[in-house]
């Protein structure tokens, strides 16, 4: 039987049965500890032991040697520190929080350059006694076993770091700098799948699907653009797309946006112009194929062009339904004659069934009138009463009785609207919420909070218990709005109210970098919720240009965004109490992401990814 957080912290993200969760839960021998529970899913309470002060023995008992420690460093660092302000400590950043399951902390900081030895120390309240590291580098990462162990008996504990520097060479007072992050006394789960690139749409550049579970420490690659086996391909004018330096005749040429099934076991996104939608499988023993439910005819009337991400609703999967939501860029009609680009602003909701059971020529005009024979069986519009802008990046709650969209006066390729490097036109985007209505749709409303006038606010997703939607905003309209510095995510309650601006939007002060201007952006939950002694805990990833290890300029192309410093993944935890935010959080760097590409729209949800390592 797998033991421990690391056995079931497999479980959790693969989806074992209720009777082997309750076996690892309950199986670590804690002899105290709180119960939480998840509020969605109905999984069994997880026990977090915890120890009287001063009781827990989890840290080592000798000092941890990293690098060719000199044998007189006691000495060196016996010293009272000096006054001096000491390094910059960017991971964890004061005060963040990690779920207890997390990858084990790295701490990493920015040395003073006269300073080539370090002493980094932890310290908790339920600890024995401190932590020691002796470090030549200025990054040390606590081993899995201890971190288990602290986090199993430390849950809501807080751990004080203070890490000393001195020149080893030329010794004096050891400078001194102080942060903590918190242990969540509750876990994350689920799968995060992010779009790797080391281009944006350059004929030259790579992309592909990158994921992991929570608490792995590498990644695998989810799905490559060559793997994809749905054929053919079609172009604006239905016909079968030709080679060009993009790629083969009738192949997929890019994963872009793109987001989980409910079930996990696939993918949905958009493919290169003209922005065609394909389902292809992640799952080990069948990567690239298109879903047995997904039929020959769906898969052609996907190829329609002009289409933004695509949404999904547990409601309407779990049922049979195999429903999928997007922005559909043709006002003029379905298929593929007479079409337009999608820069008209007026972009619509569409609703695909994927399920739909029929056989359709393969591409051209005899598909192009069979397709459009098929609204409103097959696919159909929704109808948004009240609202007359265009319509993209819808978010379907999940359960399925609500999508929350953005309502933008001008849009370019399923996203809100202008062009690269436009920095004259002002392009208003809201947050409105429309129901599902069995497809039929209904009166659009403004999401009070994430509607305010002359402010950019783009990008929603719920949170997995529908209670919180977080989005970017920008304090302009002035623009493009793809992908922008003056991105910061927020978060408002589901049913409209007070905005909340996150923590995590700053890095640490000591960088000298400050949002906005550091590009947060595409901000998505974790696929659980968890409960502990009347607070609610939600963990949500987003991407961020802010300063890292290894970050690079990408080239420019037509449709760069003005700033291509590369980005990352961040996550961050936010706490509420019922429909009020109290606490939200400063932002972990994923120190297990890839560094020699660009990290964006990432998903956190139940991919089914072949483990990337042995737990």
């Amino acid at each position: 039987m797998l033991s421990d957080w690391a056995g079931w912290r497999t479980l959790r993200a693969y989806g074992a049965p209720f009777g082997v969760l309750a076996s690892v839960a309950f199986g670590h021998g804690c002899t105290s500890g709180r119960s939480t529970f998840t509020e969605d899913l109905g999984e069994p309470p997880v026990v977090i032991g915890t120890c009287e002060e001063a009781q827990c023995v989890n840290f080592p008992n000798e000092p941890v040697m990293q690098g060719p420690i000199p044998q007189n460093v006691a000495q060196l660092f016996g010293r009272s520190s000096s006054g001096e302000a000491g390094v910059c400590v960017v991971e964890p950043p004061d005060g963040a929080m990690l779920p207890n399951n997390w990858l084990p902390p790295r701490i990493r900081f920015i040395p003073l350059p006269s300073e080539d030895l370090w002493q980094i120390t932890l310290s908790s309240r339920v600890e024995r006694h401190d932590l020691v590291v002796y470090s030549t580098r200025p990054s040390w990462t606590m081993d899995r076993d201890t971190w288990e162990r602290l986090a199993m008996h430390a849950g809501g504990e807080t751990v004080e770091v203070r890490v000393r520097g001195v020149n080893s060479r030329r010794p004096e007072a050891p400078s001194l700098s102080k942060s903590s992050f918190t242990i969540a006394p509750v876990s994350a789960s689920g799968t995060v799948v992010y779009w790797a690139a080391d281009g944006f749409y350059n004929a030259d550049g790579e992309t592909k699907l990158v994921g992991f579970s929570v608490g792995d420490t590498k990644t695998v690659d989810a799905l490559l653009v060559d793997q994809v086996e749905e054929y053919p391909a079609l172009g604006s004018s239905g016909a079968i797309k030709e080679d060009d330096s993009f790629g083969r005749e009738g192949e997929v040429r890019c994963i872009g946006c793109h987001t989980s099934t409910p079930d996990g076991d696939a993918v949905a996104f958009v493919d290169n112009w003209p922005w065609n939608s394909v389902i292809a499988s992640i799952t080990e023993d069948s990567v690239g194929k298109r879903p047995d439910y997904v039929t020959q005819a769906a898969s052609r009337i996907l190829q329609q062009p002009w289409q933004g991400a695509p949404t999904f609703s547990r409601d309407h999967w779990e049922t049979g339904a195999r429903i999928m939501i997007q922005s559909f860029g043709n006002p003029n009609g379905v298929g593929w004659s007479n079409t337009d680009l999608n820069s008209t602003g007026l972009d619509r909701l569409i609703w695909f069934d994927l399920t739909y059971g029929d056989t359709l020529p393969d591409s051209g005009s005899e598909l192009d009138q069979a397709v459009r024979e098929l609204e409103g069986v097959a696919f159909g519009f929704i109808e948004r009463r009240g609202d007359a802008g265009g319509a993209v990046n819808p978010d379907w709650s999940h359960d399925g009785n609500t999508i929350a969209y953005v309502s933008a006066s001008a849009t370019l390729d399923g996203h809100p609207g202008g062009r690269p490097r436009d920095t004259t036109t002002r392009i208003e985007t809201d947050i409105h919420l429309v129901p599902y209505n069995d497809g039929a749709g209904g009166d659009s409303t403004p999401l009070m909070g994430a509607s305010q006038p002359n402010v950019g606010e783009y990008y929603p997703d719920y949170s997995a218990d529908d209670r919180f939607i977080a989005f970017t905003r920008t304090a302009s309209t002035l623009g493009q709005v793809y992908y922008r510095p003056d991105g910061e995510i927020w978060v408002v309650p589901a049913k409209g109210g007070t905005p909340t601006r996150l923590a995590a939007n700053d890095p640490p002060a000591c960088t000298g970098q400050s949002s906005p201007g550091v590009t947060n952006s595409w901000p998505k939950w974790s696929p659980q919720v968890m409960q502990v002694e009347g607070k609610t805990y939600y963990w949500l990833i987003f991407s961020s240009a802010r300063a890292h290890l290894g970050q690079f300029v990408l080239p420019k192309d037509d449709y760069s965004p003005t700033e291509t410093q590369s980005s990352q993944l961040y996550m961050a935890a936010v706490v509420a109490d019922g429909d009020e935010i109290v606490e939200t959080y400063p932002a972990i760097y994923l120190y297990n992401q890839t560094t020699n590409t660009t990290n964006l729209t990432p998903a956190w949800d139940w991919f089914q990814l072949p483990s990337p390592e042995i737990k």
